[in-house]
């Protein structure tokens, strides 16, 4: 009954039900069907982890060493030890970016894979079910959708997991300093869930649209250069994906322009509270410069985070589309309508 209650209540949060039915695609078409995907997938997460780690907790310690080793001066005995630490928390974080950014290859070469694989899967089915849907959009489906799935899946995770990561680090980072500065940091993130959960609800029919047009388009501009000469029916087409996609990148600045907002009325609060405790003396300037350093580190991370979580709605339209060639059932009796190059159509 709980298990039921909880599955209930994500079913009702986008964002959420998105992510699911994101990681289910990646556990049962990708990590099924390409080999050595799951060992690369952990390697991404582990290169994520390591730089958080740095960004987000190292770069703002080392940061206040550095302040805190001016502020007291070249005659301070802790001047060197501090100046020192900072510096060489610095370095070794470039050394950590840069060795790690070869590590991700793996991970990259079976994103290529999945994409080969899964079209090839596709294909076999078809071959052995035939097809009974329009045919412009399962060539669309199979041409256009498998690397957009991919590559989007890519961009949620390449950009949610370290973003996660690091903004989690950071706020960690901002408790280190000052607990209470760490609970009102921690609060001025909630804003941009609400933003994500918004455009979530608005943008996947949009973009469901939008990939049937681009879908469209696509055998009916091989039919235009190749097969009819008819040019005609490609300016309604093109009209019909232009005010789909028009309407994404209004959701898109409604986003960004609702997160950016946020970012810097949550950083000039938290400016505001921070210099006042120091002026008191409850934090020390040091303290004051890691403070910002991690809350503007946690707000750009977790605002991209959130912005990932975007993304994967617009994928979670496209994964529903491919979603008939991947996981049909096996009882399924082959139809007679195959695929084939539609008929000319007069305007």
């Amino acid at each position: 009954m709980g298990g039921r209650t909880i599955g209930t209540h994500i079913a009702k949060i986008k964002i959420a039900s998105d992510f699911v039915a994101i990681a289910r695609f990646i556990k049962s078409a990708v990590m099924r069907n390409v080999n050595g995907f799951s060992k690369g997938f952990l390697i991404m997460i582990t290169v994520f982890g390591v730089r958080a780690s740095m960004s987000g907790y190292a770069i703002p310690q080392a940061i206040a060493n550095i302040v805190n080793a001016v502020r007291n001066g070249v005659s301070d005995a802790l001047f060197i030890n501090r100046f020192l630490t900072g510096i060489l928390i610095l370095l070794a974080s470039a050394v950590i970016f840069f060795a790690t950014e070869f590590a991700l290859m793996k991970y990259f070469t079976k994103l290529v894979d999945a994409i080969v694989t899964l079209k090839n899967v596709m294909l076999k089915r078809i071959e052995k079910r035939g097809n009974s849907g329009s045919p412009e959009d399962t060539v669309g489906r199979i041409s256009s959708d498998v690397d957009f799935i991919i590559w989007n899946i890519n961009a949620v995770l390449t950009t949610l997991i370290p973003n996660l990561f690091n903004g989690v680090a950071s706020i960690a980072s901002v408790f280190s300093f000052n607990a209470v500065i760490g609970y009102v940091a921690l609060a001025s993130l909630i804003p941009y869930a609400m933003i994500a959960e918004y455009y979530s609800r608005r943008v996947e029919p949009v973009r469901t649209e939008e990939r049937r047009a681009y879908s469209s388009s696509i055998v009916h501009i091989r039919n235009a250069v190749y097969e009819y000469r008819d040019f005609n029916i490609l300016s309604d087409v093109f009209s019909w994906w232009r005010k789909a996609t028009a309407t994404l990148m209004w959701y898109d600045r409604v986003f960004w322009g609702c997160a950016l907002l946020t970012q810097f009325a949550s950083l000039s609060a938290i400016a505001y509270t921070s210099v006042n405790k120091a002026r008191i003396g409850e934090i020390d300037v040091g303290a004051l410069a890691g403070i910002l350093t991690a809350v503007s580190g946690a707000h750009v991370a977790i605002m991209n985070a959130v912005w990932a979580l975007c993304i994967q709605s617009q994928t979670v339209a496209a994964i529903k589309r491919v979603s008939e060639h991947l996981f049909a059932s096996r009882d399924d009796k082959r139809v007679e309508a195959l695929l084939q190059i539609p008929p000319r159509v007069k305007s």
